[in-house]
């Protein structure tokens, strides 16, 4: 409780200087803790403690839960280690929309826009249905990249899903087009929003 109190805090490292007091006095933490520790060395980009972690995931028997590997994911791409993100990512024997959506989002983070289309592309190959995050973050990449046959393939795989265009999914839409110069496309979208915002 202590640990998951610091994880949620203004002071995640202390959650951190908990594990390694818990270390020294050979206590390891369960199942239920290791997510909140290592969302604690994400939050406070402790890199060298989250490895440890890692290692102590492993030894535990808890390499294959999705829940701990989400984490374990945006930790890596927290602390700017994208590849160990992507092992992480490509070994989960288990995957849930979230794990996808973690690690689309370490690419476009990472400015890695081709990987996070291949993500996208393969997530949808697996059967697994884009949520709002995921379509949000995908559209981000889409703006970064600026093309609008692209943007347009995006846009086509939110129709195909029956996507609502609510505030956030509409502002990042139009936003899209618009950097694109795609003014027209714009207004469309703007048009067909069911919410709006003063940022639309």
């Amino acid at each position: 409780m202590v640990i998951r109190g610091y994880a949620s805090s203004d002071t995640p490292r202390e959650a951190v200087l908990v594990f390694l007091d818990m270390k020294r006095r050979g206590v390891r933490p369960n199942k239920l803790t290791f997510p909140f520790l290592v969302k604690a060395c994400a939050e406070s980009f402790a890199l060298e403690e989250g490895k440890q972690i890692h290692v102590e995931v492993v030894k535990c028997g808890l390499a294959c839960d999705v829940y701990v590997n989400n984490n374990l994911v945006h930790f890596y791409w927290s602390c700017k280690k994208v590849m160990d993100a992507h092992k992480v990512f490509n070994e989960m024997g288990e995957r849930s929309v979230v794990s996808w959506n973690a690690m689309i989002t370490a690419c476009v983070e990472s400015c890695w826009l081709g990987d996070a289309i291949g993500y996208f592309v393969k997530m949808m190959d697996f059967v697994f249905e884009p949520d709002e995050t995921t379509m949000v973050v995908v559209l981000f990449a889409g703006i970064k990249l600026g093309n609008l046959s692209l943007e347009k393939w995006i846009h086509s795989q939110m129709i195909e899903r029956g996507m609502v265009l609510n505030y956030q999914l509409g502002t990042a839409l139009v936003d899209m087009y618009t950097k694109c110069g795609a003014v027209g496309y714009a207004r469309l979208v703007f048009n067909t929003m069911k919410e709006r915002n003063v940022w639309t």
